[in-house]
């Protein structure tokens, strides 16, 4: 069973806002706010493409720049909100990161249409946790800052460098993957803002 034509632009649109919608090309609030309201909507609305996605289901989206983009958005951002606090959160981390490496690799992503889309087409960089992915996620954010103006995804790369420099992990993501945090970390969450 092949999922509908348009399905990757119905996530688009739900993500970044129809185009010539007042969403479009702007920052939403949508994105990083914790919602419970919004985790619902994604999953009674894509929660069965999403599963499609992790099997693998959806990879012909990769052949085209903006269907890649959605399934990045799919596998990276929407896992974050279906299963908050859960170790499922990050099961489609490693196929998001090497989707967005091709898309760089290939320069797909100077086709996408706003800056928007290449911020979620970077964030994998910026949710792995090794140096070199950081360091990718550095330089990316830092040129859609100079070309496009478009700074606080930067703001917020060097705050995830920070912590994997620092630690190698991310400390908050320790509970949900069953890991035991250390002394340092455990000192490091009790602070404001240690979680993303």
């Amino acid at each position: 069973m092949s999922a509908p034509i348009d399905a990757w632009q119905e996530v688009l649109d739900f993500w970044f806002g129809a185009p010539g919608s007042p969403e479009f090309n702007a920052e939403r609030s949508l994105w990083f706010t914790k919602s419970p309201a919004t985790d619902q909507a994604i999953g009674r609305t894509f929660g069965a493409l999403h599963a499609r996605a992790l099997d693998g289901q959806l990879n012909a989206w990769a052949e085209a720049p903006a269907s890649a983009c959605a399934l990045i958005v799919l596998l990276d951002q929407f896992s974050r909100n279906l299963y908050r606090d859960d170790a499922r959160a990050f099961a489609g981390d490693a196929q998001a990161l090497a989707l967005a490496r091709r898309m760089v690799d290939t320069g797909a992503d100077s086709q996408l249409p706003t800056p928007y889309h290449r911020w979620f087409v970077y964030l994998p960089f910026e949710h792995d946790e090794s140096l070199q992915s950081q360091r990718e996620s550095l330089r990316l954010f830092g040129l859609l800052a100079q070309r496009e103006q478009v700074a606080s995804p930067l703001e917020w790369a060097r705050k995830h460098a920070e912590v994997i420099e620092r630690f190698g992990r991310y400390p908050h993501r320790n509970r949900a993957l069953g890991r035991v945090s250390t002394p340092e970390e455990e000192a490091f969450l009790r602070l404001p803002g240690s979680s993303f």
